[in-house]
């Protein structure tokens, strides 16, 4: 016999459910709403963007104690973390370690960058295991009243003010109606498309692409410091126990160790997406075979996930018009996307979660409501502008590793600065709502080109980083560019 239809009206669909859509479901279902969280794919499943940042872990914080979700309090530190969780697999990370690397060449000692995050392992942040930590956040959604549908086929469409929702999950046909949609597809964005929101990807700046997995038998980069006889007492905390760059020549490697001793390690490439290139695994093979530091560390390690071996992007970056409108919404994942590198990701959809949920539990007019989700959008399309810049000046100090790591002061300054800061979240991410920080990137961008222009040798790198000393110093809490710390930064650590 066929199962009835079900047919519900709600408060609120959420497309997409993911690490950004099932933590808004969790908040808002906690709030007495009724919430239907619908996805085509099913949990577990693999993903990347699992670096969090001191501005992550406070944001998730404060949104436990707002909403009186005292679930999510483990998830803001690595030491509860462990001790409550140790199902959910993740990470220690105590900051941000860079190493240079020029082809075929040995690595020298000179071109090193720690930038520490946190002072100690209890307090540290998290690399998340993505397929444990969205499974268990869908799951906790639940628990607290949202009604899920996943693995589901479904149409989307939309009548007067109400949008629908009709489709079958687990061989139940459901039709869902509410008066607002979030848009948490991410790439997919498939109320953007709906609604035919037009792209300004083509107005970003950085073009790159990446080719990434999940291994196991990775050397570690102490290990292999160690056997070149490096000397690692200057570093703040341990190099492996952070989010790891290995800056090339076109791009960087990111390498993330799970307590596990697993890595999520991938390639992201500064050039254009539609360049010839052979397949992933090949790709993965030219680019060890460059750098005989990689070449080294890599030489039995094997792919443990995805199941598919080695996934490959187009051009990664990518940006909406528009991220709200009347009855919708996009969190920042699907309103756009940027690069991996300066572990933004987690903290900018925690950030877009926050304000949603305000708009959202507000008691105001139609008008009212209309303004905030401007407001939102606008916002949130300013914000990813600003990470473009950020992370598109270290491709451009390529290949010089020292105008890459100046270039990185700029990120650091703005997010420590919030990180330090009494309720430094509560402004736009990264300042991007301060003119006189945007002020200070453009013209630095401008700088930059200037070194570059002039051969990217010692002085003019010498240069441009005694005028960044100088720009950054209103948002310089960590000692930023200072001479004496070499490359070696420890106050840049969030107080405990």
């Amino acid at each position: 016999m066929e199962a009835a239809a079900l047919n519900k009206e709600v408060d609120l669909l959420i497309l997409g459910s993911g690490f950004g859509g099932s933590l808004l479901s969790l908040l808002l279902a906690r709030q007495g709403l009724r919430v239907a969280v619908i996805d085509r794919a099913v949990h577990p499943r693999f993903t990347i963007g699992e670096s969090s940042t001191p501005l992550a872990d406070a944001t998730l914080k404060e949104l436990a104690q707002r909403y009186d979700l005292p679930e999510l309090m483990p998830l803001t530190a690595f030491g509860p973390w462990r001790r409550r969780h140790p199902e959910l697999m993740c990470g220690l990370k105590r900051g941000f370690s860079y190493f240079g690397h020029s082809p075929n060449a040995e690595f020298s000692p000179a071109d090193q960058l720690l930038v520490a995050a946190s002072s100690d392992d209890e307090h540290s942040d998290t690399h998340w295991l993505r397929s444990d930590v969205d499974a268990w956040l869908f799951e906790r959604a639940a628990d607290r009243g949202a009604m899920q549908f996943e693995g589901a086929s479904y149409r989307l469409s939309r009548e007067d003010s109400q949008w629908l929702v009709a489709g079958e999950a687990s061989g139940v046909k459901f039709s869902l109606r509410a008066p607002m949609i979030v848009d948490a597809t991410g790439a997919a964005g498939e109320v953007l498309r709906y609604l035919k929101i037009a792209s300004q990807t083509h107005r970003l700046k950085t073009n790159s692409w990446a080719v990434y997995g999940h291994f196991e038998n990775v050397t570690s980069v102490a290990e292999m410091l160690d056997r070149r006889q490096i000397d690692r007492r200057r570093h703040p905390f341990g190099c492996d126990d952070a989010a790891v760059h290995h800056v090339l020549d076109d791009g960087w490697m990111w390498q993330l160790r799970f307590c596990d001793d697993s890595v999520s390690a991938g390639f992201a490439i500064g050039q254009p997406a539609d360049t010839p290139k052979p397949n992933a695994d090949g790709i993965w093979r030219q680019r060890l075979d460059r750098f005989p530091f990689l070449r080294q560390q890599f030489a039995a390690a094997r792919i443990v996930a995805p199941a598919g071996g080695l996934q490959m992007t187009s051009r990664m970056q990518r940006l909406t018009s528009l991220a709200a409108g009347p009855g919708w919404a996009a969190l920042p994942n699907t309103a756009g996307f940027i690069d991996p590198l300066h572990s933004t990701g987690l903290a900018h959809t925690m950030f877009g979660v926050r304000r949603l949920a305000e708009i959202l539990l507000q008691t105001g007019t139609s008008n009212q409501l209309l303004a905030e989700l401007g407001n939102y959008s606008s916002t949130l399309i300013d914000e990813l502008r600003l990470v473009d810049q950020l992370v598109e000046g270290c491709y451009a100090g390529l290949p010089s590793f020292r105008l890459w790591s100046a270039w990185c002061m700029l990120y650091f300054a703005a997010v420590t600065s919030m990180e330090q800061s009494p309720g430094g979240g509560v402004a736009a991410f990264l300042h991007a709502d301060e003119l006189r920080f945007l002020t200070v990137v453009g013209e630095a961008r401008g700088e930059l080109q200037r070194a570059s222009d002039a051969g990217r040798g010692p002085a003019a790198c010498d240069r441009f980083e005694d005028r960044l000393r100088q720009v950054i110093a209103p948002w310089n809490r960590g000692g930023l560019l200072d001479r004496e710390c070499n490359g070696m930064y420890a106050r840049t650590a969030k107080p405990v």
